[in-house]
């Protein structure tokens, strides 16, 4: 017997005794999407945008200039990680850096656990508790 009819022959064994395909059980997730976090920059010094994931670890994701407005986009493979905590260090006072980790010196936001379509907005001031987040629902 050929392979090919050997494969023909057991597959049609296998439909006369009633087998039925299997398929592998896949979960089914949402994909995660971007989040856009909008920088309204009032501060005499630039600031830097961090996140820190869901899992613990810190994310730069932008500088934005003193006077500016900039649109930063979290990416999927960060937002994905499950709640983030967003943080805006401004440049001065160059203590807000000590120790070259978990900035000391900025705004943080609570964990957050955002939903498709929303975004953040910042507005860093000059004198920081002056500042505001706004979640902007979609």
């Amino acid at each position: 017997m050929k392979k090919g009819t050997l494969h023909l022959a057991v597959a049609a064994g296998l439909l006369a005794l009633g087998a039925n395909s299997v398929e592998a059980e896949t979960p089914v997730t949402a994909p995660a999407s971007t989040l856009e976090v909008r920088v309204i920059n009032n501060n005499a010094s630039p600031v830097q945008v961090y996140v820190r994931d869901g899992m613990g670890k810190l994310h730069r994701m932008a500088m934005v200039a003193s006077a500016d407005v900039r649109i930063v986009e979290i990416p999927s493979e960060i937002t994905g990680l499950g709640a983030l905590q967003l943080k805006i260090v401004p440049s001065q006072p160059v203590w807000s850096y000590a120790g070259g980790g978990d900035p000391m010196y900025a705004i943080r936001t609570h964990d957050l656990d955002l939903k498709s379509g929303e975004a953040v907005n910042f507005w860093v001031e000059d004198h920081l508790p002056d500042s505001r987040v706004e979640i902007v629902k979609g």
